[in-house]
């Protein structure tokens, strides 16, 4: 179990139970800036489809932005959270299309999991709807409910079968500015924007106070992971994102091997493990959500996913 991150303890235990908390988080005005902001900085929209800022080879422009969220996110950052540290922020948004959709995915270990926790905050900054492109989360599906380490080098544990977590995801139909803060293991998925406006939101990251951040990589051939020391900027500092994530790290300190295994299931034992993360997360299975446990709160790697969307 990470370390308390939450100031309030009803808010801890639902983020422990669930993977993932929904809360009221930007003001009007702070939506109306950072939406401002993006038109600022998006003047000339030439890619299609999903699109992350973390995927920009300008890093001036990836720092710009990640200033400007941690900025605006301070206040929400300081009524919500304790020990914490923020490590940045990117621009998320999907122009309409069949191909915005991003793959079921979980996000990379960037922490030790074991001691402490690493959370994104999704804020989208426009009403969201099953139409333009919802964040859908697989209750339960974090690190302390179930253990595995994550690389872009690395298949999920699920892949070969992601129907089988497809069929339980639960989508997060929230009003602007309001915060889905998700454990970074939980599994979670984007449908396409078939709306007729780009869906703007917004990815920032908080972590344990003083965490140290990791990178994982797989060594071709071996059930060894190395794994490198980074700075808290790192996410930012790739040069080619898409190709870089598949490689051995340029960037950071090696500090050594471990030996890992990514745990193998058969379709009946993958059914019935996410079945029970689900329930145990307080959820019905099959979309079927339990009143009481919403109303508390208002195939392939990355790597190989990520690709097949750029290929689109």
């Amino acid at each position: 179990m990470g370390k308390t991150i939450f100031k309030s303890a009803e808010h801890q235990a639902i983020f422990d139970k669930q993977g993932f908390i929904v809360l009221p988080f930007l003001t009007e005005q702070e939506i109306i800036s950072l939406d401002n902001f993006f038109d600022e900085t998006h003047t000339n929209l030439v890619e299609n489809g999903f699109v992350s800022g973390s995927y920009s080879p300008n890093f001036d422009y990836k720092k710009k932005a990640s200033d400007k969220i941690v900025e605006v996110f301070n206040r929400a950052y300081q009524n919500y959270f304790v020990n914490y540290t923020p490590f940045g922020g990117a621009f998320l948004y999907k122009t309409p299309g069949n191909q915005s959709a991003l793959a079921a995915h979980q996000d990379w270990t960037i922490v030790n999991e074991e001691t402490d926790v690493a959370l994104n905050c999704w804020v989208p900054l426009c009403d969201v709807n099953m139409e333009n492109g919802p964040i859908m989360i697989m209750p339960g599906s974090q690190y302390s409910k179930h253990k595995v380490l994550r690389a872009p080098t690395l298949p999920f544990f699920f892949s070969g079968n992601d129907d089988v977590v497809m069929d339980e995801l639960e989508p997060m139909l929230v009003p602007a500015g309001t915060a889905v803060i998700l454990n970074q293991s939980v599994i979670h998925y984007s449908p396409a924007n078939t709306s007729n406006k780009i869906r703007k939101a917004i990815t920032a990251g908080v972590k344990s106070a003083g965490a140290q951040m990791n990178f994982h990589y797989k060594i071709p051939g071996e059930n060894n992971l190395e794994v490198f020391h980074e700075n808290d900027d790192f996410l930012i500092r790739f040069d080619n994102f898409m190709q870089d994530i598949g490689q051995r790290p340029k960037l950071g300190e090696s500090v050594g091997t471990i030996p890992y295994e990514l745990p193998e299931y058969s379709r009946e034992e993958l059914i019935k493990l996410v079945s029970e993360l689900k329930t145990n997360a307080g959820f019905s299975l099959k979309n079927n959500k339990p009143k009481a446990a919403f109303e508390n709160q208002q195939q392939k790697g990355i790597f190989q996913r990520l690709k097949s969307l750029f290929k689109q």
